[in-house]
């Protein structure tokens, strides 16, 4: 089923038995520690009303891609979907992409309520306090921060923290080497200010586009369209005239002013690293200038949760553009990979493969240490066997203990790709704005040379192991 809104969805995972509506929350910590306490039990999605201060209808919806179920759900897979065949399926879909260009409509469900200048009020919205010691409101956990290049007209989308100041005030914070910060350069550049839009709850399938590595010059509005079969309809801006998702809940559009026009402190937050190491530091602002809303707004919240727990389906996010960089690049035997949660996602990358040559293991390493779906915040990649699943840690830390040596095993690289998230950048760096760091490359794969005298595995073969189901299920419980 494709999902045209974020309604769509939650009315799917209902019927599916898998949302839970909760009322009377406070929008103070209450929904945030609600939902970290129901997603560490893979809980159902939630939906909060009637929260606290605010009038009926004007909810919250969040743990929405905290499982495997509904992420499969979200790009219209079966929730019974295998983790590995997601990203199989995701990647085959980025190989073999054609454009779907969006289509532009007059109007949508987004501009049934239309508030313009002294009007705005983003105060409105119950937005949460998700963590403890967060710095301040998040409006934007689970949207796009929309912009467009000046010099080809590319429409980039992609998902940044965003933190209200005040009823028309926004502050975000892009990592180096994101594409909107590469764009907002360019017009600050110019001494101008950045023509941006926010939604702050897009369809499933356009939300994840905005978190996935989609290539420069690559709309992730075409990209969506190509993963639902089916063209996302946008609605032309008023006041920038960039386009937006005709059925998103809640719609901004402003200007990014340049840091010396205005700059606020933003910050800390509670990041996907499981840590506050953002801080708090000066961000330019985003001055609001339009603001759309459908009837009963529903606000998408997709804090980031102490790893293993994923509010942000980080290794579907960025997993598949791995796989493709290896294949790219020519990699062979390539059987699996995976970015294990329990590292963060980004941090500790998987690879599972069939050696056919000494330098194999390393070579693969190499090629996902340095690649775009890669690089981005990795500490560790490991390369494995192809008997190694490499979405189960247990079987991945197995292999590096029993089929690696520290001494000979282990390679670093040095000066990768960071960002000032990382809790490993210490004062000093962060004072020069280095964010670099290390990357380790474990090969915890039996040796090439003598992989064939390695000792052997005391694990019932597939064949023996398929023979003996077939004899004894419902005759043994536990089969």
């Amino acid at each position: 089923m494709v999902f045209d809104d974020l309604r769509s969805f939650l009315d799917e995972c209902e019927k599916c038995g898998d949302l839970e509506k909760v009322e009377g929350a406070d929008w103070n910590l209450e929904i945030g520690t609600i939902s970290e306490l129901a997603a560490e039990k893979f809980g159902p999605a939630l939906l909060f009303d009637k929260i606290k201060g605010y009038p009926p209808g004007y909810r919250v919806a969040t743990d929405l891609y905290t499982t495997k179920e509904r992420i499969a759900m979200a790009f219209n897979m079966p929730r019974e979907t295998p983790k590995l065949d997601i990203i199989k399926q995701i990647r085959v879909a980025a190989n073999d992409f054609k454009s779907v260009k969006p289509i532009e409509v007059k109007s949508g469900p987004v501009m049934q309520n239309v508030k313009m200048g002294d009007d705005v009020d983003l105060l409105a919205f119950p937005t949460p306090i998700y963590h403890e010691h967060d710095g301040g409101r998040y409006i934007g956990t689970g949207h796009i921060a929309i912009t467009r290049d000046p010099d080809t007209g590319y429409i980039n989308a992609g998902v940044e923290r965003v933190m209200i100041h005040d009823k028309n005030s926004l502050s975000f914070y892009i990592s180096p080497g994101k594409h909107n910060r590469i764009i907002r350069q360019k017009y600050w550049d110019k001494g101008e200010s950045c023509p941006v839009v926010m939604a702050f709850a897009p369809d499933p399938i356009v939300y994840l586009a905005g978190a996935l590595h989609v290539p420069w010059g690559t709309s992730e509005f075409e990209w969506a369209g190509w993963m639902r079969k089916k063209p996302v309809e946008v609605i032309k801006g008023k006041v920038t005239g960039i386009p937006f998702p005709a059925h998103d809940e809640i719609v901004v559009e402003g200007e990014y002013l340049p840091p010396e026009k205005e700059q606020r402190e933003e910050g800390p937050f509670g990041e996907w690293t499981g840590y506050y190491a953002g801080g708090r530091q000066l961000e330019p602002v985003v001055k609001v200038k339009a603001l759309y809303y459908r009837d009963n707004p529903i606000l998408a919240g997709v804090p980031p949760l102490k790893p293993p727990l994923h509010n942000f389906a980080v290794p579907i996010i960025s997993t598949p553009f791995v796989w493709n960089d290896l294949e790219k690049t020519g990699i062979s035997g390539i059987k699996g990979v995976w970015q294990l949660e329990a590292g963060g996602g980004r941090l500790i990358t998987v690879i599972s493969l069939k050696q056919e040559h000494i330098g194999h293991a390393k070579q693969a390493a190499l090629v996902a240490a340095g690649g775009h779906g890669g690089g981005y915040m990795g500490r560790f990649v490991i390369v494995v066997d192809e008997d190694i699943d490499p979405t189960d840690v247990n079987d991945v830390l197995w292999a590096v203990a029993t089929r690696s040596d520290p001494a000979t095993s282990i390679d670093i690289i040095r000066d990768c790709w960071g960002t000032r998230l990382d809790p490993m950048v210490g004062p000093e760096k962060r004072e020069k704005k280095d964010y670099s760091h290390s990357v380790a490359i474990i090969n915890a794969c039996k040796p090439f040379v003598w992989m064939n005298e390695f000792p052997r595995t005391n694990k019932a073969s597939p064949e023996l192991r398929k023979k003996v189901i077939e004899k004894w299920k419902g005759k043994v419980r536990s089969l």
